[in-house]
């Protein structure tokens, strides 16, 4: 795997370009949420609404609780090294783990791990997890990879066998990504989709969920047994803010010890890095913002029409007056310090006049209230994003400013993050989002769960999108070794994806974190969306 680093030039005047991490300086009384070292305080502006880690989740929020909660066979660090976890070591060829053709996978398990229930963690948990992945009645997130195995065999309690149909190169991630479910708890469910389990979780993780408040908070306890040593922080609160700016209220004021997930608003980043006794850092993130068209709407079928919308928007406008220019524009679905970013893409917006243009050809023309209408329909649509969020609120003002003057009606249509991103998004009953997704398959660019047509049923094709070329091309891009050979196969796919625009790409996210300064062992993680992905490493100092 090859990492990448975000360019930081466009990141705030005075920013720290010594090193990702800004720590704060000087006195400060101490606070009531440093008080008590039994506990931390962690908030987000969403609310986690579903906590089975194999079935659809909102990626930064609900991956809270799997990274407090459960395992998988492997992590992966701030380095962007593969670590072990379940598993005793990482399947390697040199170790034997994984055969020449890279079809067979054998994985050894850690003994004496236990669930939080007290039942031993055997194998039949892991082969439990990939029927229940590739089950077509359960509602996986994702079943990219999975669908690649031709068997699974369970060879002793402590050891699986994995045989693919052919080599599959995002294997690692599909696994890093995916976290282990009980067999003993969960086998016997008639369907998994509505378990109770789904609310009240068992794990193997450094922590076990013990109540939770609707609208409030979460409350954890550390796991005395937890396989990789008991976490030295006894409780683990999740408190949920909606508004980012009172969050960051509550962060200066030391109501909660850490500010994660959206993080500190961007016109408020310079003052962060001020306050006393706290750390504020720069947090790349694996997202990337789009506007996601609901491509089945009759206002989007046409991808002209899409492609018009995407280029009256002011994208860079967007990122240098509502983000002060910190986070780096994107015309793809990856980072543009990705390795296989397409570098020749070409930026196309803001281009109004050959939006209307195009639209005019399309046969959308303006009627006699200054909408857009063709077949009786309405260029009139919604635009829905989390509340709370004053950049997003922003940046769909300025898109429906943009949109107004070629003769577009959009409304904003904004919900608590637990509403928007469930059954609003999931069974596509949106109009536009304006959405942070990152690639399915940890940093890998294959975004088949995104954008394949297969995966409009069974995955994250949200915008439910289909184009026969794009499938081939993600069918053959996880099966080439060659580095070359995949860059320019997803070279092609993204340049069909902006062509058609099933989402219009606005840039690639970073965050502004902080925490308070004597929580230690805090460790930014570009490339995965659990902010509390090594928790059990917490401490206070």
């Amino acid at each position: 795997m090859t990492s990448f680093t975000m360019n930081r030039r466009t990141l705030l005047k005075g920013a720290a370009a010594s090193g990702l991490i800004l720590p704060a300086t000087g006195l400060y009384t101490p606070a009531l949420a440093q008080s008590n070292r039994e506990r931390v305080i962690f908030a987000t502006t969403q609310e986690p609404v579903q906590f089975n880690p194999l079935l659809y989740a909102n990626g930064g929020t609900d991956t809270i609780v799997e990274a407090l909660v459960f395992d998988a066979l492997w992590d992966i660090d701030d380095k962007g090294n593969f670590i072990p976890n379940l598993a005793a070591e990482l399947p390697t060829r040199e170790n034997g783990g994984i055969s020449e053709d890279g079809k067979t996978w054998k994985i050894n398990l850690k003994r004496d791990v236990k669930w939080s229930d007290g039942q031993p963690f055997t194998a039949k948990d892991v082969e439990f997890t990939y029927k229940t992945i590739i089950d077509p009645k359960v509602a996986a997130r994702s079943r990219s990879g999975f669908d690649l195995i031709d068997s699974l065999k369970v060879v002793d309690d402590h050891t699986v066998e994995i045989v693919l149909k052919r080599a599959y190169v995002p294997f690692y991630w599909a696994w890093q990504s995916m976290h282990i479910v009980p067999h003993h708890l969960l086998s016997a469910e008639a369907d998994i989709n509505t378990s109770g389990f789904n609310m009240n979780p068992i794990g193997t993780g450094a922590y076990l969920l013990k109540s939770r408040t609707a609208g409030s908070h979460m409350v954890y306890e550390a796991n005395p047994n937890y396989h990789r040593g008991a976490p030295q922080i006894p409780q683990f609160i999740h408190k949920f803010v909606p508004d980012q700016l009172v969050a960051y209220g509550q962060m200066k004021t030391g109501e909660i010890d850490h500010f994660g997930l959206m993080g500190i608003p961007f016109d408020r980043w310079e003052e962060a890095q001020k306050l006393p006794d706290r750390r504020f850092y720069f947090n790349p993130q694996p997202y990337v913002q789009f506007i996601y068209f609901n491509t089945e709407k009759p206002q989007f079928k046409d991808p002209k029409v899409r492609k018009a919308l995407y280029i009256a928007c002011e994208m860079q406008k967007s990122i240098d007056d509502i983000n002060f220019g910190s986070t780096p524009r994107t015309l793809s679905y990856l980072h543009t310090e990705h390795w296989a970013y397409n570098k020749d893409l070409k930026e196309e917006t803001a281009n109004p006049v050959l939006a209307a243009k195009m639209l005019d050809e399309a046969g959308w023309l303006i009627g006699s209230d200054g909408i857009r209408e063709k077949d009786g329909v309405k260029l009139k649509f919604s635009c829905s994003t989390t509340a709370g969020v004053p950049s997003r609120q922003a940046a769909q003002a300025l898109f429906q400013q943009n949109w107004k003057q070629i003769g577009v009606d959009m409304e904003i249509k904004n919900m608590p993050g637990s509403v928007v991103w469930g059954d609003y998004t999931t069974k596509h009953q949106y109009d536009t989002l304006l959405v942070a997704w990152e690639p399915p398959v940890g940093m890998d660019p294959d975004y088949s769960s995104r954008c394949h047509s297969n995966a409009i049923s069974n995955g994250a094709n949200y915008t439910q999108y289909k184009n026969p070329k794009v499938d081939e091309l993600l069918d053959l891009g996880v099966t080439q070794t060659n580095v070359e050979e995949r860059k320019e196969t997803y070279a092609k796919v993204q340049q069909i994806l902006l062509d058609e625009v099933p989402f219009a790409p606005q840039f690639s996210v970073v965050q502004g974190n902080m925490n308070v300064s004597a929580l230690q062992n805090i460790k930014p993680n570009q490339y995965v969306t659990d902010a509390a992905w090594n928790v059990h490493e917490w401490k206070w100092a």
